[in-house]
């Protein structure tokens, strides 16, 4: 499938508001929630964070400067997806949310959180072995 740069460009344009709109709530909550005590910036909040910067450096920046062209700005716009993907579940492990029995632990990293960066990682390491096949 051919997707030139300009309709890339649009999807990761576009992805990417959504994320940095998505974390800058984040970050405003933390700074409320916080207010009397430690913030932090949780794990989970890390995939959003280099799924961004995938986009900006494969997407945007590598094909601007010439360092590569559209296909491996697609392949780095499919690397960011697989850990946009994971954020919100890994999000959900942070405060142990998969299991409604668990009260929230207040841990920097609670064994659900673990558990799915686990499965992202996994994620991540077959998509970038299948995608430097092709």
């Amino acid at each position: 499938m051919h997707l030139g740069l300009e309709k890339l460009w649009t999807a990761a344009g576009v992805l990417s508001g959504l994320q940095l709109t998505g974390f800058s709530l984040r970050v405003n909550r933390e700074i409320t929630v916080g207010e009397d005590d430690l913030t932090w910036l949780p794990l989970a909040d890390t995939l959003n964070l280099a799924s961004l910067a995938v986009t900006m450096l494969g997407v945007f920046v590598a094909p601007i400067l010439g360092i590569s062209g559209a296909a491996l700005a697609l392949k780095a716009f499919g690397l960011s997806v697989v850990l946009l993907v994971g954020y919100p579940f890994a999000l959900a492990g942070h405060y142990d949310m998969f299991n409604r029995r668990t009260r929230r632990s207040w841990t920097y990293c609670p064994t659900q959180e673990r558990i799915v960066l686990f499965i992202v990682a996994v994620a991540v390491v077959a998509y970038v072995v299948l995608a430097s096949t092709r």
